[in-house]
């Protein structure tokens, strides 16, 4: 797993032994991504709605370390099934600062090689940090996929 950092960009990636159309589905899926997207006592998703369309609505609902809940919500501005998908990020917590989260998912030989890219933070530099935790979500997503681990288990 790497994790690098330009100017506007966090970009991650890793690879994950399930194929692209299955990762697409971990992503997108109201059941799925409550089971995989968090753990408890950092942050996890309780709640995920989906409208899987260019220009619909997407809404993930939590709570947070400290126990409060946060939302994150944005529009679906790509979807590509099952290659990218890309849309608006708007987190409760950063004051409501619109970015863009772009997934693009490679098949190759094992599997999925997986990049996300979390761009339009050169407008808010001090929100770099707060996003600094893709890493650790694209952990989650590999062990969801490749073994099964949910929130609950870990």
């Amino acid at each position: 797993m790497t994790s690098t950092s330009i100017q506007d960009d966090l970009v991650s990636e890793t690879h994950i032994a399930a194929e692209p159309a299955r990762v697409f589905q971990a992503l997108v899926d109201p059941t799925q991504v409550p089971k995989w997207w968090g753990q408890e006592g950092i942050y996890r998703c309780t709640d995920f709605v989906t409208d899987l369309r260019v220009g619909g609505d997407w809404k993930s609902s939590g709570v947070g370390p400290d126990g409060g809940s946060f939302t994150v919500q944005g529009k679906y501005l790509e979807i590509d099934r099952p290659r990218l998908l890309s849309y608006t990020w708007i987190a409760s917590w950063t004051g409501n600062v619109q970015t863009i989260v772009r997934w693009e998912l490679a098949p190759t030989d094992k599997g999925t090689h997986v990049t996300i890219r979390h761009s339009g933070l050169a407008a808010h530099p001090e929100l770099a940090q707060a996003y600094r935790g893709w890493p650790r979500m694209l952990g989650w997503l590999q062990v969801f996929l490749e073994k099964g681990e949910t929130v609950q288990m870990r």
